[in-house]
């Protein structure tokens, strides 16, 4: 457990240093060591060197939008109610941070504004949409009103749902969205590899990205996704000698829960 993580101090935010660990996409932040989708988890990877931090989020009763993975706050915060019934001044007064350890306890789960402003220069934030499309204008919203191009850095659209994925780019043409998609399972629920077809159906719906299991996706996967001119993120990597074989392959981003395994510039 790193106590250090818990600091209000702010990450790095030179223009100039580029990152020490490109590709990498922090999953909820450094989330095998600090409480996922929390302040904490986002400046630790940033201090780590990655590239891109990876978020996800809901709106709250009164049309805020904050960074939790669940529809409720039970799992992460221990009050069993969704997000959409409360009000950002509830959510604000649960503990997100005990659950992975008393060193954490206090942390509160951030508001999209608070998440942003602790990108780095030069750095990417995806942002998952876990709601539905009538949601997406409040959280292109927020975005906007956090405006994190001006300070250098970039943003990026993630979805399982192809409307509210198409919702929320549509909001926000600037950044690239990409389609995130559950891969076929067998009898015994083990991921198949990905149908071949998931390519055209992203050029389809007009997505310029996907976002796969890196377990069900094959090279003539990656060699289509490349023909038809699409960005690959796979996620979820936790092991060094995985995440060192995926630099080697065809992809834009590898989604990692543990950004300090990575390969290092």
């Amino acid at each position: 457990m790193h106590v250090a993580g818990c600091s209000s101090a702010q990450p790095p935010s030179s223009t100039a240093q580029p990152p020490s660990r490109p590709r990498i996409v922090a999953h909820r932040g450094a989330s095998h060591d600090f409480p996922e989708n929390t302040l904490s988890a986002f400046r630790h990877a940033w201090k780590l060197g990655v590239e891109c931090v990876e978020l996800d989020v809901h709106v709250t009763r009164d049309g805020e939008v904050v960074v939790i993975h669940d529809a409720t706050t039970k799992r992460t915060a221990g009050l069993d109610r969704p997000v959409a019934e409360q009000t950002l001044a509830e959510i604000k007064t649960l503990d997100a941070g005990s659950w992975k350890g008393p060193a954490f306890a206090g942390e509160r789960i951030p508001t999209i504004a608070e998440a942003i402003a602790t990108i780095p220069s030069g750095r990417t934030m995806f942002i998952e949409i876990k709601s539905n499309e009538q949601t997406a204008p409040a959280v292109a919203n927020a975005i906007r009103r956090a405006n994190p191009r001006a300070n250098g850095a970039e943003i990026a659209l993630q979805g399982f749902e192809p409307k509210a994925l198409a919702a929320f780019a549509a909001e926000l043409p600037w950044a690239k969205a990409y389609w995130t998609v559950d891969p076929p399972l067998d009898a015994q629920d083990r991921p198949l590899p990905y149908p071949r077809s998931v390519v055209a159906d992203a050029v389809r719906h007009g997505f310029p990205g996907l976002a796969l299991l890196y377990l069900s996706v094959t090279d003539e996967l990656l060699a289509d996704a490349r023909a038809a001119g699409l960005l690959v993120d796979v996620w979820t990597l936790n092991e060094a000698p995985e995440l060192a074989a995926w630099y080697a392959r065809d992809i834009r981003w590898i989604e990692t829960d543990r950004p300090e395994l990575a390969p290092a510039r």
